[in-house]
């Protein structure tokens, strides 16, 4: 272990190389210049990733938590910096991402009095906006401390950690001995609970396995997959983690989302025992607190999470675990299963259900969605990363894309905007061997598009789709249909953003037609660089099921008449 004197800056770098760091995500600030003075001399084994804002940033550090099972690390400076890369905070935490934001701090010196761009780390990200917030005022504990952010941020459920580095902390040096490698702290299952769960999954009628939750190591998936096959069970996934299971798998049953198909809804209040694997049950998973409600459930719920303060809290399950997911998993497969024709006829009629609901009607457009991605289904790897926006168009990305890989899906269940151009530029920079597609709205690709500069810059080579059908379609469409006749703020004037992805360097096409994307598609990622395809699609396209049109005259039906006013 290294004890000769470095400066606090030294001592970061020395410990993110010996936790396994080898990419760090930044947008440069002068707080924390002994840190970057630092990465100089270990730039051959610490990559440096500078950024154009410090959102984008952060959610490619979020987004390299996901796709790596690691923690992803941001750095950016103070006040400022840490404000706009919050975002990423947030969305690490509802994700269960492992995150590690380092925010250059002013000196200790001047500490309280609002000095420039002063902010207080660990009252702004105390939990739960981040699992821990702490701020390192001596030197010589920067390994101990480091390895405890470590050690927080991917123990029980994972998520995000802050750490404020003042900065003359990290100009001044100090003998102190590096910490060990991090290894994350989980609870397995206790033999008993394992044979509780096995009774009732074995005695069921009709089960569904329900499986989330973020940071599954790759052996807690195929053990998920493992307990499927041998208890014949069929399984669904909370919202965006489809990439638990191969979507192609006979026990796959489709995903709890907003685009979720209305027979897994029935089919989840036709169950007679429910198995939830670290999933927390949130809002979109079940659709507003309808398909499953809160408290104690009318039929058995056994709910394993690695946070045994999740436990109860919103659901009262028949047998709560606190345990790694992937680990009960394993333990309930080596259980012997005696499953008959009646469940292997419900797992097979769930999965059938799936494969109906992934596969596109055809759309009277001249841009018809589903046919695109069809196109992307035929013509891409079965490995290609899928990052997802915030919006009514990744409908067509969750629904109709069969994710086959684990860490094939990158998506923001915070429902953030911005998320997708960032995190498919961490992707491919983390992944250079496979394909990354990147789904964006309009609305959302102006929120981060000028990460598309990182991307050239750093040699990524994400393909983005645009979805553009110049309004904030989301909201438009809850507002069509709330306050019809009366929209307001969500129409959009758009720039071209074929011609604004070639001004960054960056290969750009724009498509109105079906016929021209299979086209378009080739020359994209023939580019050998970043590219965008912006899909120009009609507004009333706002669903995967129904037209804006449809949607109203639906909701005609269903309202009840107006009121007669005096004088009708």
């Amino acid at each position: 272990m290294t004890t000769t004197s470095r400066t606090g800056g030294e001592i970061l770098a020395d410990q993110l190389l010996i936790h396994g760091v080898d990419t760090v995500f930044a947008v440069p600030g002068e707080s924390y210049l002994p840190v970057l003075d630092a990465f100089f001399d270990r730039r051959d084994a610490l990559r440096l990733i500078t950024c154009r804002h410090e959102a984008g940033a952060a959610n490619m550090a979020e987004a390299a938590g996901k796709l790596t099972g690691r923690p992803g690390v941001c750095l950016v400076t103070r006040g400022p910096g840490a404000c706009h890369a919050s975002v990423g905070v947030h969305t690490a935490h509802q994700d269960s991402t492992p995150l590690l934001l380092l925010v250059g701090q002013v000196a200790r010196g001047t500490r309280g009095r609002e000095a420039f761009q002063e902010i207080d780390v660990r009252d702004m990200f105390q939990p739960p906006m981040a699992k821990w917030a702490v701020e390192i005022e001596d030197t010589r504990r920067l390994p101990e401390l480091l390895h405890t952010a470590f050690r927080t941020a991917t123990s029980g459920r994972p998520g995000p950690v802050v750490v404020g580095l003042p900065e003359d902390m990290l100009q001044e040096s100090a003998d102190v001995q590096d910490a060990g490698p991090w290894t994350p702290a989980r609870a397995h299952p206790a033999p008993g609970d394992v044979d509780r769960a096995h009774r009732l999954l074995a005695e069921a009628e009709r089960p569904l396995i329900i499986a989330g939750g973020g940071n599954w190591a790759p052996a807690g998936r195929r053990a998920l997959t493992a307990l499927a096959e041998t208890a014949d069970v069929p399984v669904a996934v909370s919202f965006r983690r489809q990439d638990l299971v191969d979507n192609e798998h006979p026990h796959y049953a489709g995903d709890l989302s907003t685009s979720v198909d209305p027979r897994l809804v029935r089919r989840v209040g036709d169950a007679t025992h429910l198995l939830v694997l670290g999933a927390r049950l949130g809002e979109m998973t079940t659709g507003g607190y309808t398909t499953i409600r809160p408290g104690r459930q009318r039929v058995p719920l056994v709910h394993v999470h690695p946070d045994p303060f999740e436990l109860g809290r919103v659901f009262v399950p028949e047998l709560a675990v606190a345990a790694d997911p992937g680990a009960f998993a394993a333990a309930l497969a080596e259980r012997e299963f005696a499953a008959g024709p009646d469940r292997r006829a419900w797992r097979e009629a769930a999965h059938a259900d799936y494969l109906q609901a992934s596969t596109p009607d055809a759309y009277t457009a001249e841009l018809d969605m589903g046919q695109v991605m069809l196109q992307l289904r035929a013509s891409l790897p079965a490995d290609t990363v899928i990052t997802v926006d915030a919006g009514n168009f990744s409908g067509w990305a969750q629904r109709f894309w069969r994710f086959r890989h684990a860490r094939s899906q990158l998506g923001p269940t915070s429902g953030a905007m911005g998320y997708s151009v960032p995190a498919g530029v961490a992707a491919s920079i983390l992944a250079p061997g496979r394909e990354v597609v990147s789904f964006v709205g309009d609305g959302g690709f102006l929120m981060s598009g000028q990460e598309l500069a990182t991307a050239v810059q750093h040699g990524a080579r994400p393909l983005v789709l645009v979805v553009n059908n110049s309004m904030y379609g989301t909201i438009r469409m809850h507002q069509e249909l709330a306050y019809p006749g009366r929209t307001i703020g969500t129409d959009l004037r758009n720039p071209d953003f074929a011609g604004l992805a070639q001004v960054y360097g960056a290969h750009g096409e724009r498509v109105t037609r079906t016929e021209q994307f299979p086209d378009a598609l080739a020359r994209a990622r023939k580019s050998g660089t970043a590219a965008v395809i912006e899909l120009v699609v009609e507004p009333g396209q706002i669903t995967t099921r129904a037209t804006l049109a449809e949607l109203r005259a639906a909701k005609a039906r269903t309202d009840p008449p107006a009121p007669r006013q005096p004088g009708d």
